[in-house]
Parts: C-alpha cells; structure tokens; sequence
C-alpha cells in the first residue's frame, strides 16, 4: 500500500464502488482534495492539443489552482480547458464517462496526496469530432491554446530548423486534404478564427523543445505557406506564440494508480495520473487575459532561454543519458539507476562539469539545480520508465546530447560522460542489454535504426559508424573524426565492461583526451 493512502474496509464489509463523475464527487473520500469550484458551472477559455497525461498533471491541475486562487465569491472564472486528442479515442472516452474529472496522485518520499481536478470541461477526439473541434476554435471565449504533443509532433527538419516537408505526416495531411498532424489541426484552427474576423488564441507550447514558441511560429508559418501565403503572413503578424518552459515527471499510468486512487477517493477512476510533488512553469510574457497561473507557482518571465536551458540540459538531458545506460545496466526505472553504485555520481558530473559550462550566464543556483534532481529522480514512488524516456531518442538527442557535446568541443572542454551517453544510445539501437535481455525502443526512425543496427553485425564500431551516417540526428558529426574516433572508444568500452563497468571507468579516466602523439 502507498504512503499516506487509507486503507479500504475490508472486501467483505465494503459497498460497490462508484465511479468518479460530478454526479459522485461529493461523496468522495475527506481526505482527498476536490476542487474549489462547481466545475459545472466553469466556462472554457482554453483549447488544449494532445490529451496526455503531462497536460493533465501539468497545465490542467496548475490552471485549477490558478482558478482556486481567483475566486472571490463571485462567478467561477472562465478558465475551463476544452481537450483534444489527435491519436487516442481511448481517452476520450474515459473523460466522457468520468465528466472530464480525474486524479492526480503526487508521490512524494514520505506520502501521496490525492487531488481530484475539474477544469477539463469538453473533450474532443479530433479525428471523428471535427465539427466540435471546429466549435471549441471558433468559440470566442476561447483566449489560449496550449500544446503537449512531443517533440516529433512538431515535425521539424533538425537540418534547416524549418517544417520537415518530406515527413511522413505532413506529405500524409497534404494527400489526404484533411490535417491530421498537431501543426496542421492547428493552423486549421488559426484560418477558422481569421476568416471568422476573430482575434487569435494566444499559443502556448508546453513541450520539452528548445524556443519551443520560435520552433511553433515558424512550422505554422510554413505549414501555412503551402496552401496560403495570405494565412501565413497573418500568422506570422498576428499571433503570439510565446516560449514556455515545463518541468513535472508523470510516469505513465498503472494499475497501481488507479488501485491507490480509488484506495483514496472511494470511487473509481480510470484515468488517474500519476506524478511527482515538484511542478515549475515558466512562461514569457504576453498580453491579454491569461488564468493566474502565477498563484499557481507559475513564473512569467521575459526570456525564458535560461530556464529552458537549465532544465533542457541537465534534467532532459540528464534523463536520456542515465536511460541509455540503464536500460543497458538491466535497469527500468530512473530510480533504479540512481540506486546503482556511482551512476549518481556520474549524472552529477554530466551536470556539472559537461552541461553547466554550456548554459547561457544566470543568476541561477546550478549546483542546487542538479541536486535537486537527483533527489527527485531518486523517489521510487515515482516509476518513471526508462523505455518512455529514449521514446523517439532520435529527436531528442540533437538538443540534449549533440549540441552541448560540440559546444565543449568547440571550447576545447572534455565531455567523456556525453560521449559515454551518446554511445550507450547507440548501442541501445541493437535492443539488447547486458545481460543478453531484449527491449523495445520506439522511435520515429525505427526502421533506418533496425537498419544500421543489422548492417553492423553488433559490433560497435561499425555501428558507430553506421548511425553517424544518418543526417537527420548527426547533421555534420559524420564528418568529424575526433568525435567518431572518441564515441568508438565509448561504444567498446560499453561492450566490453557493461554500462556498470563503463561507468566506473569513466569516472576513472578511461575516456579523458588521448594525449597527443
């Protein structure tokens, strides 16, 4: 049983359990924490893409706070979320039948504590709903729209930083003449608000992507110019996109979850969400009527760069180095890995000594930063999958792992627990850990990873080889001969003593600077 959850009457003395709906929030469990409001009675103002479960831990629980802050005996504010999902029916569905209420366990060390959240008010799935998804766009209380649809939803070419348009998903949207992508549902949405003559929502990216508002203008700006140049200038005049930084770790949904949040509510529900205590947003300014996330522990800042930057490189990239190393250890979860012997250690020096130099100047405390994380990476209540975070480990590896290591190239810095990193990565390719045990990795580019992966025979340095090859994650590496002469060296210190062994051999030494001659 969890931390800090009641325990049930036993089977024999307890009644049916009910399920979560408005109908039976009032009987739920004194000990969980309902909303604030009758949230019936809460109007939306915000349009949601991507129904996950990081929105719904993320932005939706922080909104109803923001909303709880506001309150003042009057009418409840209009800050209710109208939320879409672009692939997944399924939860659609299970919101439809809970009246858009869920939980939110937060596992801390000690305790979990649960909430029940109550702004999702309309939830869409956009494939089969168009003419409520067009509804919920041409609402003109409708002020926000937020995103959390993964980095590889934006559909970028890493190359030119501009909209991929050879990607599958947008060659498929242009075919079929019906947008299904998250950049063409919204700039679908944004020509239905201008042909309408109402002002644009203001557009927030809540994803782990670098200047993720820059990245979004400009894949809307090009997304818009292949049908209509009119639209595109309009987007690109007309509507805000500013940069947001998001930092909670919620773990996929279990059993367990809904086990504990019935444990706590007395009732039944089927799409809790699982997440640590610690939440952050930060958002740049813009004008008009926003919800008070600020109460919420939301910061508005004017640059969000230092933030972002912070957390892209040492938390995201912290989580992709360990994954890949662990996953190769044998590991499964992030807590797991921390537990082994120096892979703290190493994660703090990775921080450090490797991603802290590459960071734009702050005022920020990095070192309390880094510990911090470790300290949140260690709480085995949270059972974050080391296989969710290297999903997609194509995309992700320019921004969290590539960038720095050639900035420190650049200034002549060695970075062998990036390099070590980097090479566990590729070895993560050939699906197999340690132990001689199969996993799964999925990835956007399953098929050309499988490809180099079979072409290398499981030997590492042609594997090295063979993934530098590809363009559309090594950009111009392939041409560098230090960097691949150093990730051979990684790759085959992996092979030859375990991700253990290696790592205890980096903290050793063994990937410093060959010296010269």
């Amino acid at each position: 049983m969890t931390a800090g959850l009641r325990m049930l009457p036993s089977a024999a003395t307890q009644r049916p359990f009910t399920r979560l709906a408005l109908a039976s929030l009032a009987t739920a469990q004194a000990g969980a924490r309902r909303p604030g409001f009758d949230p019936s009675a809460l109007q939306p103002g915000i349009l949601h893409l991507g129904c996950g479960a990081f929105h719904r831990a993320h932005q939706a629980f922080l909104t109803q706070k923001a909303i709880e802050a506001e309150l003042g005996g009057g009418p409840v504010p209009p800050w209710g979320i109208v939320s879409t999902s672009l692939r997944t029916p399924q939860i659609t569905c299970a919101l439809a039948a809970q009246d858009g209420l869920f939980t939110v366990l937060e596992r801390g060390a000690e305790e979990t504590t649960a909430t029940i959240v109550g702004t999702l008010r309309e939830w869409i799935f956009a494939p089969t709903q168009e003419a409520a998804l067009r509804s919920a766009f041409l609402n003109p209380e409708i002020k926000i729209l937020t995103l959390t649809v993964t980095v590889s939803g934006y559909c970028t070419d890493a190359r030119t930083g501009r909209l991929d348009f050879a990607h599958p998903s947008i060659r498929e949207d242009l075919r079929q003449g019906k947008p299904a992508t998250a950049i063409g549902v919204l700039v679908n949405g944004l020509r239905l608000r201008r042909d309408s003559a109402l002002a644009p929502p203001v557009v927030l990216s809540c994803d782990n992507l670098p200047a993720n508002g820059r990245v979004l203008r400009q894949m809307c700006i090009d997304y818009a110019a292949l049908h209509d140049d009119g639209l595109s200038n309009w987007i690109a005049q007309a509507v805000s996109f500013p940069t947001t930084m998001v930092d909670r770790i919620v773990p996929v949904c279990t059993p367990r979850d809904r086990e504990d949040a019935r444990t706590a509510l007395s009732l039944i529900d089927d799409v809790p969400v699982s997440s640590e205590p610690y939440a952050q947003w930060v958002i740049e300014h813009f004008d008009g009527p926003r919800p008070r996330w600020d109460a919420a522990g939301a910061e508005y800042v004017h640059d969000a760069s230092p933030w972002e930057a912070s957390k892209l490189r040492l938390h995201n990239g912290g989580h992709l180095a360990i994954a890949c190393l662990g996953r190769l250890a044998g590991c499964t979860t992030v807590a797991e890995v921390v537990s082994l012997p120096g892979f703290c250690a190493f994660a703090l020096r990775f921080m450090l000594d490797e991603q802290k130099p590459t960071l734009p100047p702050s005022d920020h405390d990095i070192r309390a930063y880094a510990t911090q994380l470790l300290a949140r990476w260690r709480i085995r209540g949270v059972v974050h999958q080391l296989d969710r975070i290297m999903v997609n480990g194509s995309a992700k590896l320019p921004a969290r792992l590539l960038a720095p290591l050639c900035e420190n190239r650049r200034a002549n810095r060695p970075a062998p627990c990036t390099l070590l990193a980097v090479a566990a990565w590729m070895l993560c390719t050939l699906r197999r850990d340690g132990n001689g045990m199969r996993f799964q990795l999925e990835d956007a580019m399953e098929a050309q990873l499988a490809r180099c992966a079979a072409a290398s025979g499981g030997n590492p340095e042609r594997l090295v080889d063979l993934l530098l090859a590809l363009p559309e994650i090594f950009g111009s590496l392939q041409g560098d001969a230090e960097i691949r002469c150093d990730l051979k060296r990684a790759a085959l210190l992996v092979a030859e003593r375990g991700a253990k062994g290696a790592v205890a051999a980096c903290m050793s030494g063994a990937l410093d600077p060959l010296e010269a001659g």
